[in-house]
This record gives C-alpha cells, structure tokens and sequence, in this order.
C-alpha cells in the first residue's frame, strides 16, 4: 500500500494532531483560548503555538475558521479546499459546511463593488437547526 494513499492526508506535528483531535472531540466551534485550555494537558500552554498550528491546520484545509464567532472547526470532509459557506444554528453552534462550486464563489465575489478588488468570501449563515426551531 502505497503511504501517499493513507486516509489520514498530510503529516502533522504533534501539536497540529493534537488541536486537530480537540476540535473533533468538540463537535462545536471553539475560540483559540478554548483549545489552549484543553491541550494544555498535552504540554501545549502558549497562545502562539496554539495559533501557529491553528493556521498550519487551516492552511492543509483540516480546520476552518468562522469569522463571526472568532472561532474554529475541524472540517466535516477531513480536508477541503476551503471554498465553503457555513450555516451556524445561534442557538446550538452546530455548524454545517455548504461546498460552494466554482459558479457560487464567481458569483458571490461579483457582488464586489468595482473599489474592492475581492480576494476571498466568507460567508456564515444563522438560524436555527431543526433541534432548535420551535415545534
């Protein structure tokens, strides 16, 4: 078997893994002094190395970060392109990723006004999930 085709994706360093399975473990969107607290078992007690693996993570698209909580979630697909929209339940913090194709991001950065030149989208959902809505 080759090791380029293991399901794992890419090599992490020890305190990439270690975040990584936090946030899995979570199930919810956490903010980086959150993940501190729960790694610091592991040996891992420095904001930087918290946030240094954050965006390694991010960067290898295993972790994304929701720019209205200021927090982050381990990717639902392992790894991604990055190229989602997010629908967050206000009441729960469930999170699910919405893939966006090609057409979806073109059209979204078209609502740029001709002073910006856009370089990315973020775009967040909120509302309820169906465990929160009123019956």
């Amino acid at each position: 078997m080759n090791a380029a085709h293991h399901h794992h994706g890419p090599k992490l360093s020890r305190n990439q893994s270690e975040i990584l399975s936090c946030l899995r473990k979570a199930k919810e969107p956490m903010s980086a002094y959150a993940i501190l607290d729960r790694v610091r078992t592991a040996g891992i007690s420095h904001p930087p190395t918290v946030y240094r693996a954050l965006n390694e993570l991010m960067h290898k698209g295993m972790v994304h970060r929701l720019q209205s909580r200021s927090a982050f979630i381990a990717c639902d697909h392992g790894a991604c392109d990055g190229r989602l929209a997010f629908a967050i339940c206000r009441q729960c913090e469930k999170v699910v990723e919405i893939p966006l194709s090609d057409e979806d991001e073109a059209t979204l950065l078209a609502l740029a006004p001709e002073e910006i030149a856009p370089e990315q989208v973020t775009l967040e959902l909120a509302g309820l999930c169906q465990a929160c809505r009123p019956a």
